[in-house]
């Protein structure tokens, strides 16, 4: 054991100091944006304030303020404090602005006095902020001819960006995945003998998938991962992605603060405890009076809201109780050292009134970086749902909670909420109802009361109506953030409780439906969109769907979106395909090897399990990365079986996919690989369909599961991983030779790519010289 950990301790010291003079191929593309322009405004001070007339002025001093206005600009609308019965007021307050100078900005300044019933306003003057040059400059404003207003601006361009603009992985990712393959490099010599990596170039990188199904996908999520943590399976994977049930079961697990150090299967019980409830319970004017409460103080922070946000809220109270404070960069403590898998969720972003089979950008979430590799623009997850424009962040808001992203990753349900509700045994509608007829209804009408009376946030009138005006509708005081006058808007929250309490029509808009957060690329210039494999191009692909898709389906994948929307609508990636492959596709992460666990719905037991494979293989031959051809014939020749393997038998550069499905065919006979059961209560425990219950329990829409209905599902997906396990490890050797062969490097591209590519930076030669390294290593390793 002693020479073992020596010869591991030689490989990893030899092999890091490789990766710390690697060049990563993805650095040559170069995602770029405009600088943004930084005006500081500074309102000094003013003299002989008039209303225009003595009379005027005798019978009321002015209260003066000034109102600056530029409606090119996000949060464009700003405003001092007013003075009391003063003609010379000094003011001294500072206010900024993000600008591009592409466009024409103009600065509306109005001179304004405070009434205690309508404010008026004296004068407005306006001037093109075109003519400022860098640096500082001053000027007086000058109204009714007598009336004067001192002004100081500072005009910067600053060109460092929050953002982080690059088709490469962030440099967390990066560090993560030296000291993951570090810790799979010694699993696996563990655990495949000599058979395993000898150096760790020959580490294969795996990534585990789950698709969506609600609590079904995350029951069965939970049953897989019980058998990959007590297989030693999951030690040897770099990557888990979720999409929807199966982001849940992730989520939850990673943000209980008892993983690793326990295992899914010691965890099991207490997520079946808790959802042999309904989810509804929580609709009770207690729970509401928080939830609104909560939603409220957000909307006041200046975010959108939207019925997602109180999606959120019901599952959060569901999966995580007790750590409903949980955020997703707290997970980051879990991937230390590289100890546990990379926690990948999805989400995709849609236009508002295109189906998300036709356009859908995937998002994607990590404990690092939240962003798009279609436009190669990431930001910090803790600044997910602040404010920015042209890559600067305009307005910082705290983090937000993960049950608000559990919400987004599974709102499809939000769409079918009327039919998820149906399901109970009363309808949780009607219940609600009664309770408001009883004591209770007292604290519901003073949660209503406590959301509505004022709100100074930008979310008035907010449109994404490019005819529109970008300026924000807020009106905010200086950078001292001093409070500004309130004004009250009522209504939103009536309406919102109402659609929730008594009716659909809340469902009735994309809006109303999808997570809404600040657009984090509003006013960037988006020249290019690399599909996801940048080292080739998308002309002459055939986008014919697979059969029974909708005609439409990826039909407009490569569109661009308006940066100069102000929110983002986020929407269930199931919505589009229902499989978080895009996340892993991505050549930057180089998958070799996937076990993806299939839980969507079909229509019989019996139905061939390809669709939504089927689908991701369509998905990656628009974005050229290889998948190896789903030949659905396999159905035929060998039947409905618990695991399928593809492979390309032309590229032994392609990735292997072991399809994991959710089938019971042998776990009716047998209680554990090998152990046939014996009892009638055994027998009649495994004797169940999933698909062709008459009574459909397992049913996407339900949201409450008895313990047996728990068991079953979790102790089935279980069962036909460890069935498995043996197969898991062939392809895992398999693919260990496979590297072997070809030098243990993936080639992301092919030489005669190169000359094909555009929008190469100075690092060209370095490209050359990196892809004539890797065959010339590659060659000597035959």
């Amino acid at each position: 054991m002693d020479k073992f950990a020596s010869l591991v301790d030689d490989v990893v010291a030899v092999d890091k100091m490789k990766n710390e003079t690697a060049f990563d191929p993805f650095q040559i593309f170069e995602v770029q944006n405009r600088p943004c322009a930084i005006l500081k405004i500074k309102v000094t001070e003013g003299r002989n304030i008039t209303k225009g007339s003595w009379t005027k002025d005798f019978i009321d001093t002015p209260d003066p303020y000034i109102v600056l206005d530029i409606p090119t600009t996000p949060s464009g609308r700003k405003r001092t404090q007013h003075l009391d019965n003063t003609i010379n007021p000094v003011w001294n307050e500072t206010f900024t602005f993000y600008m591009d100078m592409m466009k024409k900005n103009i600065l509306e300044i109005t001179l304004m006095d405070a009434n205690y019933t309508t404010d008026e306003t004296i004068a407005v003057e306006k001037y093109d902020l075109g003519y400022l040059s860098l640096g500082e400059s001053e000027h007086t404003f000058q109204f009714n001819t007598i009336s004067e207003v001192d002004v100081e601006f500072h005009l910067s361009v600053d060109n460092s960006p929050a953002l982080r603009y690059s088709l490469a992985l962030s440099n967390e990712e990066k560090e993560f995945r030296r000291n993951r393959k570090e810790q799979v490099f010694k699993s696996m010599r563990q655990m495949l003998g000599d058979d395993g990596p000898k150096v760790l170039d020959e580490v294969p990188t795996i990534g585990i998938l789950g698709s969506g199904g609600g609590f079904r996908a995350m029951t069965g999520f939970c049953g897989a991962f019980t058998a990959l943590v007590d297989s030693g399976i999951l030690d040897l994977a770099t990557y888990v992605a979720g999409l929807s049930g199966s982001a849940w079961y992730i989520s939850q697990l990673y943000s209980h603060p008892d993983w690793p150090n326990k295992t899914p299967g010691d965890l099991r019980d207490e997520l079946k405890n808790n959802i042999d409830s309904s989810l509804f319970w929580i609709l009770k004017p207690q729970s509401l009076y928080r939830y609104i409460s909560n939603i409220m103080e957000k909307r006041r922070m200046g975010h959108p809201v939207s019925f997602t946000d109180f999606f959120g809220h019901l599952v959060g109270e569901t999966l995580l109780k007790g750590r409903l404070g949980s955020k997703l960069t707290d997970q980051q403590e879990k991937l230390v050292d590289g100890l546990c898998p990379m926690p990948l969720y999805c989400c995709v972003h849609v236009k508002k009134e295109i189906s998300a089979m036709a356009f859908a950008e995937w998002v994607e979430f990590s404990p690092y970086e939240i962003g798009m590799a279609k436009y190669g623009t990431f930001l910090k997850t803790e600044l997910f749902g602040s404010k920015f424009f042209m890559g600067q962040l305009v307005k910082q808001h705290d983090e937000q909670p993960l049950h608000f992203l559990m919400g987004i990753w599974g709102s499809a349900f939000t769409i079918l909420f009327k039919r998820l509700v149906t399901g109970v045994s009363k309808d949780p509608m009607q219940l609600v109802m009664e309770e408001k007829a009883k004591s209770d209804q007292a604290l519901l009408e003073e949660a209503i009361a406590a959301a509505t009376p004022t709100d100074t946030t930008d979310g008035k009138g907010e449109s994404d109506s490019e005819s529109e005006s970008e300026s924000d509708t807020e009106v905010q005081n200086g950078d001292s953030e001093k409070p500004a006058k309130e004004y009250k808007k009522k209504g939103f929250w009536q309406n919102m409780l109402q659609g929730i309490v008594s009716s659909n029509n809340i469902f009735g808009t994309r809006e109303g439906r999808a997570g809404l957060v600040h657009n984090f690329m509003r006013g960037l210039l988006l020249n290019v969109a690399y599909p996801i494999s940048p080292f080739t191009d998308n002309l002459g692909i055939d986008t014919t769907p697979p059969p029974e898709s909708p005609k439409e389906t990826f039909q407009s994948i490569f569109d661009g979106f308006s940066t100069s929307h102000k929110k983002m609508y986020m929407v269930d990636g199931g919505l589009t395909y229902n499989s978080p492959y895009p996340l892993l596709l991505r050549p930057q992460r180089g998958v070799e090897l996937y076990l993806s666990f299939e839980f969507s719905g079909r229509p019989s037991d019996s139905t061939p399990p390809f669709k939504d494979l089927k689908l991701a293989e369509k998905w990656a031959q628009l974005n050229k990365v290889p998948f190896p051809p789903i030949d659905i014939s396999v159905f035929d020749r060998e039947g409905m079986k618990e695991c399928y393997v593809f492979r390309d038998p032309e590229d032994p550069h392609c990735p292997v996919v072991m399809h994991f499905v959710l089938v019971n065919v042998e776990f009716r006979k047998f209680k554990k690989p090998g152990v046939t059961r014996e009892t009638k209560e055994e027998f009649d425990f495994a004797n169940f369909d999933i698909f062709d219950d008459p009574k459909n329990p397992y049913s996407t829409y339900n949201f409450t599961y008895t313990h047996q209905m728990f068991d079953r599902i979790s102790k089935l997906i279980e069962f036909n991983t460890l069935l498995n396990v043996d197969l898991i490890k062939r392809t895992i050797i398999e693919v260990i030779q496979r590297k072997r062969q070809w030098g243990g490097a993936t080639l992301p591209i092919k030489v005669e790519t190169i000359h094909q590519l555009r929008h190469l930076s100075q690092n060209k030669k370095k490209l050359d010289d990196f892809v004539d390294f890797l065959k010339e290593w590659s060659a000597g390793r035959h």
